[in-house]
């Protein structure tokens, strides 16, 4: 297997980078743990949104509409999910790592952009305004999520490992995104999407302001030379591949599950179901992953999650059904959580902390473009759901297989 075209060859001399992240020794514990539970909270605001704008998107581009209809804006969806992303590597990860305080001022337009963008669709959900706002909210998110990880090893000085660092904020991601999901629901069901966005609004905006007592820390500008050094390594290189499979395994099964299930005619409520079984095993993947990290290392937590994919598929074929689907969700949340925060980990402790920006922006820009060639192959062809199924599982054993081979040989490499 190829290595992606984000990364660069490997080049002789160039420089490894520290395998623990440094503290900063001039902070004190206390200090250190107040600048995360103020990014917490920015976080926390930041997840109940988007957990509030899926809400109220849901009846608009999906099971309002019959499955015909539904492949063809799903489609249309996919195509426009990819378009930001060409902003996300040559512009925001730059400046995220160029400019001074250039993490919060990301995290701070972020989220007040996505709030002024969902005050303003409120009153147009049922319009083609929906296509332009959604390119522009997914930019703004995934800015977010870039400068969070790039964020985050700063902020977590004494707070435990880095995958227990980044478990502890997926967690606080899926408790905020459950606690926005009731009375997002109940404004649907009473209300409308608009009421739903509104709220969005005001979440977004609390995240906003919450933003502005983050720390402002020193701009640590690296060239692109530096930045070009962070691919060069090996650990980088190997996960980055593992992890793009993943992303694009997810995007695969998520909607073949949806076409799958939209054919047996589940309604919303059910899919809803499925993705909060999904939402639980990312969740359980978040509280696991870090007991997995103390007995190994970074690598052995993502060859884990890739082997649990190749078995929960090959299961969940074998007699389909809502039951099984939402397993098979679960599973694939707790999949998806081992890979992510494992490679996260992994890069925030072999990348130079001067160029994690650009790194992320990279690495994120690759795997949204696999998650929706993964996602587009049940939109554009109707596939059987036990063949789609037989077909993750080979994947997800031969790409395990891969990896564990690949790290054999390094290790066998290092002893010779």
């Amino acid at each position: 297997m190829s290595a992606p075209a984000a990364i660069v060859p490997l080049r002789k001399g160039a420089a490894r980078t520290s395998r623990t992240e440094r503290p900063d020794p001039t902070a004190s514990p206390r200090a250190t743990r107040l600048a995360f539970q103020r990014f917490a909270g920015v976080h926390a605001a930041s997840s109940a949104g988007d957990v509030l704008l899926a809400i109220a998107l849901s009846g608009t581009l999906f099971f309002s509409v019959s499955a015909g209809q539904a492949r063809s804006k799903v489609a249309l969806y996919l195509l426009i999910t990819m378009a930001p992303f060409s902003v996300l590597a040559p512009l925001v990860g730059p400046f995220i790592d160029r400019r001074r305080g250039g993490r919060r001022l990301t995290v701070l337009a972020s989220c007040a952009g996505r709030a002024v963008i969902c005050l303003l669709l409120a009153p147009h959900v049922d319009s083609l305004a929906i296509y332009p706002a959604a390119f522009i909210m997914l930019v703004l998110s995934k800015a977010y999520g870039i400068a969070r990880s790039a964020l985050v090893p700063s902020l977590a000085a004494g707070q435990g490992s880095l995958v227990a660092v980044n478990a502890r904020v997926a967690k606080i991601a899926v408790l905020a995104g459950a606690v926005a999901a009731l009375p997002g629901v109940l404004l649907l069901r009473i209300f409308d999407a608009g009421a739903v966005m509104q709220f969005a609004a005001l979440v977004f905006a609390a995240g906003a302001l919450l933003s502005l007592a983050l720390p402002k820390p020193e701009g640590g500008a690296a060239e692109d030379e530096a930045a070009d050094a962070a691919f060069t390594s090996e650990p980088i290189r190997r996960a980055a591949i593992a992890q793009a499979a993943s992303r694009g395994l997810l995007g695969f099964l998520l909607f073949l599950l949806a076409f799958a299930l939209k054919r047996q005619g589940v309604n919303s409520a059910g899919f809803g179901f499925v993705l909060g079984c999904a939402g639980i095993g990312s969740f359980v993947g978040a509280v696991v992953v870090p007991r997995m990290r103390r007995g190994g290392t970074e690598e052995w937590v993502i060859a884990t999650g890739l082997m649990l994919g190749c078995g929960a598929s090959l299961i969940a074929q074998s007699s389909f059904g809502l039951d099984l689907a939402a397993v098979l969700a679960g599973a694939v949340g707790v999949v998806s959580s081992a890979t992510r925060l494992g490679f996260e980990a992994l890069v925030q402790r072999e990348a130079p902390e001067a160029v994690r920006g650009r790194a992320f922006a990279r690495f994120e820009t690759l795997f949204q473009l696999v998650w929706v060639v993964g996602a587009a192959l049940p939109t554009v062809a109707p596939i059987g759901i036990r063949g789609g199924l037989i077909s993750a599982s080979v994947l997800y054993g031969l790409t395990a297989l891969w990896f564990l081979v690949a790290l054999g040989r390094e290790g066998r490499a290092r002893l010779g």
